[in-house]
């Protein structure tokens, strides 16, 4: 079952973001942060114990960011993370953001999921305020990727921030 996550989720969710952190796969939450950002959060629960979760993070020049994906590694492979994708990309069409994106190792389950990959540079360069607390702010390799949240009838709005054309058309799909 996936669902919003709660104030006493917050512990188990944690636990698991931070195991993913220490393999270098997500950056490190702390306890505040989580709680602080709760209500845009998922989990997934399975015999009553959270198995996974997933974060959205708002406010990036009508981008959203998909943050924090983190699965029980018994349960790799299984549709817990695909199933939490989808249902952050489901609450983030209910708001007038036009993209969403992730930076991300798990390149083919966000393929699957209608995303696509872009140059790092075509991002807003607020995302990169998260970066300065990972160690591989350096020399990052995680793959950047976005999806239209655009209804296909709507066309593909491209956001309105001045970016370089190079860097627009990258979001393009």
């Amino acid at each position: 079952m996936i669902r919003t996550a709660r104030i006493a989720d917050a512990e188990a969710i944690l636990e698991l973001v931070n195991f993913h952190a220490e393999k270098g796969q997500v950056l490190f939450r702390s306890l505040a942060g989580i709680r602080e950002h709760i209500a845009n959060t998922v989990v997934s629960v399975a015999a009553g114990r959270i198995v996974g979760t997933c974060s959205l993070k708002y406010g990036w020049d009508m981008m959203v960011e998909i943050r924090s994906l983190a699965v029980d590694p018994d349960l790799y492979r299984q549709g817990v993370a695909s199933g939490m994708v989808r249902e952050v990309i489901a609450r983030a069409e209910r708001t007038d953001h036009e993209h969403i994106f992730v930076l991300t190792y798990a390149v083919p389950l966000f393929e699957k999921l209608g995303f696509h990959r872009v140059e790092k540079a075509a991002l807003p360069l607020k995302i990169w305020s998260d970066c300065s607390l990972c160690n591989k702010r350096e020399d990052c390799d995680e793959i950047a990727m976005v999806r239209s949240l655009a209804k296909p009838s709507e066309g593909y709005p491209m956001p309105k921030s001045g970016k370089s054309a190079a860097a627009t058309a990258s979001l393009q799909h």
